[in-house]
């Protein structure tokens, strides 16, 4: 039977610790080491906050997750992440650490510690973290006799705690006089305070035995270590746990654990039918597909992949929420991850989640959180209930944004309920610090990926890495698409069955559409689903030309009464096509353009104009509408034109472009006449007899050769046999044919095979840059050297790991300010505290520093590219404020300064911005 630990009230152990025990610090001032914290009172706490975050926070998934490396002993598990993070800092027993504060140096000097005389000249050689692994790692194998394997895989969590396993020099096996005290009485207070928080935790000998009889498997130690740094954070916060040198009361960490206030994890009930689809999903006729989705979900044995690919409309979303329940209930889970494209689709479903979870929630508080780089602005994620160190509200059943859990980006995983871009997911597959946190944040969540089609070949480098992860700690995944080519949905089953040892067959071209796909024992199940009755019949034919004439053709569109799409693949050839159609449009044509380098308040703003004129609730106004877009219109809007040109991209995304056109089916009766047809004009191609389509600079540049000649072939070998393209009988089929068996059509050959060779060359530099920094898969290791990539260590902002879970050029973000008479503001056109002074002596407002950190926008990519892009930073570095820096707000960012007329000029390029164009960046040369 286990010893009884000694739980809070540590009294009477701290009385047996030796003088010299008691001498050493774990917390100071680092002034003149006045205040300071016991190291034997830090071990304490740190042991009581993860022994409450293992019985109140942790979902049972991943107590169970853990219990399972000890043979399902769920006692033994706690007791060891109980010991764990009680002794993660006994590293802080080293001369190279207190060294550092020259009066409580002078203590452990008093009490008999000696110091070498070079310890302050090399003391940060050995980190404490790397200290407390060399001890560890000795106390198991010297004392309880473990292994050198089973030892280091434990001991490895004390060298993660501060986020990275860095392998310690080999010099350092047989310790260090100068640096950890090995030989000296440094020693003995080592094994005195590691014998401690054994006792803290309750571990027995035979404990100890149980352990060395297992090699903990790294999912298990990358949980553990998150849980320890969680709970070395909230032990380090001294308005919780204030330092003084006396041990505390026995209630203090409850006391404290109470105040933080952390919801416990989410827990489902079982849901019936009825209650699933007429309570929690308001379905009073739910669809084919989420049927066979729920009965999916109850019949599988334990958690598994499953892809949805269906049409536009068929309730995907829906039926992944009602799916998450269930998985939720059946597994243990505390709660779902929902990761979208971008932050303007992870905006769109915020509100969804949120009504969702007003349907579903019991009594308990859950966490919700909103992640990506603009969630601050978000209204209503703004609006949940915050919960913080001095806001308490005794109503029960709310869904709350947790301050500790949603104002770290670290943690931004660590909600019951995430919903963000897929980065937040991809950036747990990167060699970064802490990235274990983003592991114990997923590992006991049902993960939903929704627009999985939008990750390009680099950014499936880290979903697949994830996958192989999720699969091992047994979360289940639902992926959602219009539909995938068959080698990317292979790559992602193989990618999960990889986790659990499976083997992957190729499975035979199945044309099988809508569909579910399952990951199994055999590899994957495909089970068709039956249509739902909707069925669009699609025209597509092409519009050679220039802008002057793609523009004359939407005209002659819109004025036969028509909401009209125009998908534009880059944002220059968007904003001249929409300069052309201001001067031509007639005054009862709308007209409005969207893409990515409007500023943050004024792009949503539009978002939100479409969806009140477009979206499915809204009613058609008189009057026809011009929206010229580029492709943040593809997954960004549930919103219905009457008839779309867009510019040649490849077969799938042309797809999800046409599923915006006749998208609202209760709409199709007051469709003008001229508009009673799906139909799809294509631009940006122009044909050539007997050789392949010339293509447009900008859209050969964002998608490559290969892609549009394969999506030009399959369309030609389509329409030489049908007149239309149906959906969902034929979506399928072109997919799989345009990335799969499509052939150079004759004339075609030398340019295909040159575009062959060259996707292929781009495909294998993505793989391996994205490789490069990718963490290894789970293995039968130690963690020590586990994703040890120092270059990589996430800045503060974590924008860096950001760009490198996305294949896109250098970026550079800018706060938009205006310079007025000699002042520099808030721009004159913004939507909070327009005019406002930005440039403070002393310290910038917080309101004002918000309002202002609402104008940003991103660059375009060739301004950050090498040359370009250092001068430009330099430019713009000349024009910061001082004061920024001490604001949560603008910390870190740039300024451009725009004058009276939104102009400016930077790097022999000028730089315009208004309401109507968004930003206009033109060479100088070009004026």
């Amino acid at each position: 039977m286990p010893s009884k630990a000694l739980g809070s009230d540590i009294s009477a152990a701290v009385v047996g610790l030796s003088d010299a025990a008691r001498s050493l610090w774990a917390k100071s001032d680092y002034t003149e080491g006045v205040e300071w914290l016991p190291l034997y009172q830090h071990m304490a706490d740190a042991a009581a906050v993860a022994g409450i975050l293992w019985d109140e926070f942790l979902p049972n998934a991943v107590k169970r997750e853990v219990a399972a490396a000890l043979g399902d002993d769920a006692d033994l598990a706690r007791r060891m992440l109980v010991w764990l993070a009680a002794s993660h800092d006994s590293g802080k027993a080293s001369p190279a650490f207190c060294v550092q504060v020259e009066h409580l140096r002078g203590k452990a000097e008093d009490a008999g510690l000696p110091f070498h005389p070079s310890v302050c000249r090399n003391r940060s050689a050995l980190p404490h973290s790397m200290a407390g692994y060399l001890i560890l790692r000795d106390r198991l194998t010297r004392t309880h006799g473990l292994g050198k394997r089973e030892a280091a895989a434990l001991a490895a969590i004390s060298l993660g705690h501060h986020g990275t396993y860095a392998t310690p020099p080999p010099h350092y096996d047989g310790g260090s006089v100068e640096l950890l005290g090995t030989g000296t009485q440094w020693e003995t207070v080592q094994r005195e305070l590691v014998a401690f928080t054994e006792t803290l935790a309750g571990l027995t000998t035979e404990d100890f035995t149980e352990l060395g009889s297992r090699l903990i498997p790294q999912t298990a130690a990358v949980v553990a270590t998150g849980l320890t740094i969680m709970a070395d954070w909230i032990a380090s916060n001294s308005d919780s746990f204030p330092l003084r040198t006396s041990p505390r009361p026995a209630h203090a960490a409850t006391d404290a654990m109470r105040a933080l206030r952390l919801p416990p994890p989410w827990s489902a009930d079982l849901p019936d039918d009825n209650e699933l689809f007429a309570a929690h999903l308001e379905l009073s006729a739910p669809r084919p597909l989420q049927t066979r989705l729920v009965d999916l979900t109850r019949s599988i044995e334990r958690p598994e992949l499953i892809i949805i690919e269906a049409p536009t409309g068929d309730g995907k979303t829906k039926a992944a929420l009602g799916g998450s329940e269930i998985l939720a209930a059946r597994f243990g889970l505390g709660g779902v991850l929902f990761a979208l494209p971008t932050q303007a689709t992870s905006d769109g479903i915020f509100g969804t989640v949120r009504e969702w979870l007003d349907l579903i929630q019991g009594d308990d508080d859950v966490s919700l959180g909103l992640a990506h780089g603009k969630a601050q602005f978000n209204s209503d994620f703004q609006a949940v209930p915050r919960m913080s160190s001095v806001f308490d509200d005794s109503r029960d059943g709310r869904a709350v944004a947790h301050w500790f859990l949603t104002g770290r980006n670290k943690l931004a995983t660590m909600s019951d309920f995430v919903v963000g871009t897929i980065d937040q997911l991809l950036l747990g597959a990167l060699c970064a610090k802490h990235v274990v946190l983003r592991h114990l944040g997923v590992a006991g969540k049902v993960v939903v990926l929704d627009e999985v089609h939008a990750a390009d070949h680099f950014m499936r480098q880290y979903l697949c890495r994830m996958l192989t992860w999720l699969a091992a700690y047994g979360v289940p995944v639902i992926a959602m698409s219009a539909t995938l080519p068959p080698s990317i949905r292979h790559e992602l089953v193989s990618a999960y069955n990889d986790g659990l040892g499976r083997q992957t067959p190729k499975p035979a071209n199945d044309a099988t559409y809508p569909r579910l796909t399952c990951t199994s024992d055999s590899g994957s199940t495909v089970i068709a689903v039956p249509s739902s009755g909707r069925s669009s019949r699609l025209t597509i034919d092409e519009l050679p030309g220039d802008t002057d004439e793609i523009a004359d053709a939407v005209l002659t569109a819109a004025m036969g009464g028509g909401n009209i799409a125009v998908v534009c693949d880059t944002v220059r050839r968007a904003q001249d096509l929409y300069r052309l159609l201001t001067d031509i449009v007639p005054p009862e044509v709308e007209i409005d353009l969207l893409h990515s380098r409007f500023l943050t308040p004024d792009r949503m703003r539009k978002e939100q104009r479409l969806r009140e004129r477009l979206g499915p609730d809204a009613e058609r106004r008189d009057g026809p509408l011009i929206v010229i877009a580029t492709q943040v219109i593809e997954q960004s809007l549930d919103i219905d034109f009457d008839a779309m040109f867009s510019d040649i991209a490849p077969i799938d995304l042309l797809i999800q472009r046409a599923g915006r056109l006749h998208r609202h089916g209760h709409k199709d009766a007051s469709r003008p006449s001229a508009h009673q047809t799906p139909r799809l004009r294509i631009t940006g191609i122009a044909r050539r007899d007997d050789a392949a389509p010339e293509l447009d600079a900008g859209c050969r540049a964002v998608y490559g050769k290969s892609a549009l000649f394969r999506c030009i072939a399959t369309l030609d070998e389509h329409f030489a046999r049908h007149d239309v393209i149906v959906s969902p009988d034929h979506v399928s089929g072109l997919v799989s044919h345009a990335y799969e068996s499509v052939t150079a059509p004759p004339g075609w050959e030398t340019e295909w095979e040159d575009a062959e060779a060259s996707a292929d060359e781009v495909r294998a530099k993505k793989a391996q840059r994205a490789r490069s920094f990718l963490i290894p898969a789970p293995a039968k290791r130690p963690l020590v050297g586990w994703a040890d990539q120092a270059a990589l260590a996430s800045d503060p902002t974590g924008e860096r790991s950001v760009a490198q879970v996305r294949d896109s050029e250098d970026t550079i973000e800018v706060v938009v300010i205006q310079r007025m008479a000699g002042r520099r503001i808030i721009p004159e056109w913004a939507t909070e505290m327009a005019g406002e002074d930005v440039d403070f002596a002393t310290v910038i407002e917080d309101d004002i520093a918000r309002a202002a950190a609402m104008n940003t926008l991103r660059l375009p990519g060739f301004l950050g590219s090498a040359g370009i892009g250092d001068a430009l930073i330099a430019e713009l570095e000349d024009n910061c404020i001082d004061t920024w820096q001490n604001s949560r707000w603008l910390r870190g960012v740039l300024p451009l300064v725009l004058d009276r007329d939104g102009n400016a000029e930077h790097v022999d390029h000028h730089f315009h911005y208004d309401d109507d164009l968004g930003l206009v960046v033109t060479p100088l040369e070009k004026l």
